[in-house]
Parts: structure tokens; sequence; C-alpha cells
């Protein structure tokens, strides 16, 4: 299956009942009767969800995320809490996670470097106006120049103050006072990258379930 290996991080939804939500696993094992999952865990217990509970599976590659639907066959508690779901009879590609922009209203804040040795401190607030897995699109009234480099915190995706290096890629004037900026991410690690993308994910499902996308 496309991109669909041992180890590989997944994210359940689970779309009606007692259990509903969007839950992390990894799969421990693919074997004919289907694929071995690990357990699915709300607040530090395991779920125990009920044999044919259909299922939407969401996963990423280097260059696309997948969805496809199963259900669960079958439950096991030892050694571990695992899961045995059925094997799709089709994947769905649903875009390319590189250059897929997604509109949102929101907030970053910037911060910059005297040099890599030094602290980080706070320089401004920006509208956010957009989020990829790349980079975002940023509104403020500050005049930056080209290639400037800035850490930025994002608000709306992390809880934690994690810092992320980029540099300006495109700037326009919009008016007499406000830019808008294209920031690229820079030496991001593939976890930070994957958390924003499931992000994304995340904030598009809410979204069509509330019929405004």
């Amino acid at each position: 299956m496309k991109g669909l290996s041992i180890n590989k991080k997944l994210e359940v939804e689970i779309q009606s009942g007692t259990y509903q939500g969007e839950y992390l696993c990894k799969v421990a094992d693919i074997i004919e009767q289907g694929i071995v999952i690990t357990g699915l865990y709300r607040e530090g217990a395991p779920l125990p969800v009920k044999l044919d509970q259909p299922i939407s599976v969401y996963y990423t590659t280097n260059r696309a995320a997948y969805v496809f639907k199963s259900k669960i066959l079958r439950r096991s508690n030892k050694p571990l809490p695992l899961l045995l779901i059925e094997r799709p009879e089709s994947v769905e590609r649903i875009q390319r996670r590189d250059y897929f922009r997604l509109e949102v209203s929101g907030s970053v804040d910037l911060y910059q470097k005297e040099d890599e040795n030094t602290e980080a401190r706070k320089i401004t607030e920006a509208a956010l106006l957009d989020i990829s897995g790349g980079g975002i699109k940023i509104e403020l009234a500050e005049n930056f120049a080209a290639d400037e480099l800035f850490y930025l915190h994002l608000k709306s995706v992390f809880n934690e103050q994690q810092l992320i290096k980029s540099s300006i890629v495109r700037k326009t004037k919009v008016n007499a006072e406000l830019y808008n900026y294209g920031l690229e991410f820079i030496d991001i690690s593939n976890g930070l990258r994957e958390e924003i993308i499931q992000w994304i994910f995340a904030y598009q499902r809410e979204n069509r379930r509330r019929g405004l996308r």
C-alpha cells in the first residue's frame, strides 16, 4: 500500500459513537489478515473500541497525504494493546503536502537573533493568512527586506514555545500601511513539519464538519 510500512505514524478518526474523535497510533505489523496498529488512547487509557467500528485512517509520505476507510476486526491487550484493522479496498490521495496552502486566521510571533549563539527575542506579531508544510503567509506593517531571517512561534498550531527558523521568499505591498510576506521554513525537523501538516488536516476536517469548506 502506498507508503504504508511498519512504524508509520497514523491518525485514526472515529466519526460516531462514544469514542468519536481523532487518535494517533502506529503500524505495528502488516499481515495477510489485515493491518495491525497500536492501541488508541484517551487520557492515558486504551479505548475499548467495539469490533466492526468504522474508521478513517490518515497518513503522509514525503510528497502526499492519504486516507482510507477501514474497520476494527480484532482487539488484543497482551503484551500491549493492539488492534487489527481491515485492509482497505482503495487508498485516496488527498493532496501534495509540500504545496497545498490552507487559508487560516490567527497570529504568529516573529523573533530574531543577533547571531546564532544569542537568544531569540520577540520583535513583532503578525496576522497569519495561510500555512502549509513548507511555510506561511503573514501580514503586518513593518517593512522587512527579502531573505531576512526570523524564528516563528506558530501560536495557532503549537501550545509550547517552539520556534521555527524561516526566511522571507516573497514580499507584496498591500497598501500604504501593510505588507504581505511569504516565509519558507528552514532547517525544520521532519517531526515538527509532520505536526504542522497533521494540524492542517485536523483543521480541514473540522471545517468540513461545520460545513465551512
